[in-house]
């Protein structure tokens, strides 16, 4: 079967929800008060999605243990989601 082969990671789930988010936003599903319009939102986020995909065809490429590639994975995800916050505070 096709979807033996696939490998499901930490990265793999944050860009289903960067996805989902992104969606949202476009449709108008989520509401905002201050900040960007939601289209730029929806934009910044599929960006982001799309550094995660490709850091997800990297460590793939470089990791071969699945345990490694899931430990790796989640510490980059901490890290970018530390960077998020330390930016969104300056």
């Amino acid at each position: 079967m096709i979807f033996s082969r696939l490998k499901f990671t930490p990265l793999t789930l944050v860009i289903a929800i960067c996805i989902t988010y992104a969606l949202a936003m476009f449709l108008g599903l989520v509401r905002y008060d201050v900040g960007l319009n939601p289209t730029a939102q929806g934009i910044y986020t599929l960006v982001l999605a799309a550094v995660f995909f490709i850091s997800d065809l990297i460590f793939r490429k470089i990791l071969n243990n699945a345990k490694w590639i899931w430990l790796i994975e989640t510490a980059f995800i901490i890290l970018t989601v530390a960077m998020i916050l330390i930016f969104k505070e300056i």
